[in-house]
């Protein structure tokens, strides 16, 4: 059995699920499951200092957990994809997500929603404390 080139054999960074990706024309990934969405060709100019530029999406939920104590509160602003609009892509970003992935991620790595702001907005505002 030859694996084609072009074609991406990886998980979902967010539900874990796992598909092949034909990456030619377009080098990107979007997961048919949980709607997230990952650029593989755009350059990343940072590292894993903001959600939407991170290399991996997992390794910035674990230091995050690293670097705050539990009942520690922070806040994270991620753009999100709504059902009736979806916002301008950020110079340089990596990773796209819609709501349900957020509060996906946050569960999984260990963290509690304790409020949201700008609901029906594509910024998604949220208050989040480590469990």
């Amino acid at each position: 059995m030859t694996i084609d080139k072009d074609v991406y054999r990886g998980k979902c960074e967010v539900c874990g699920a796992s598909a092949p990706v034909h990456l030619m024309p377009h080098p990107e990934y979007k997961c048919r499951f949980c709607g997230f969405k990952k650029v593989f060709s755009e350059d990343n100019i940072y590292d894993n200092d903001d959600l939407c530029f991170a290399k991996d999406v997992n390794l910035f939920f674990k230091k995050k957990r690293d670097l705050t104590m539990r009942g520690e509160t922070f806040e994270l602003v991620v753009p999100v994809k709504r059902f009736y609009k979806e916002p301008a892509p950020l110079p340089g970003q990596v990773n796209f997500f819609k709501s349900k992935n957020i509060m996906f991620l946050l569960e999984q790595h260990g963290f509690q929603l304790v409020s949201r702001k700008s609901r029906f907005s594509t910024a998604l505002c949220l208050i989040v404390r480590k469990v």
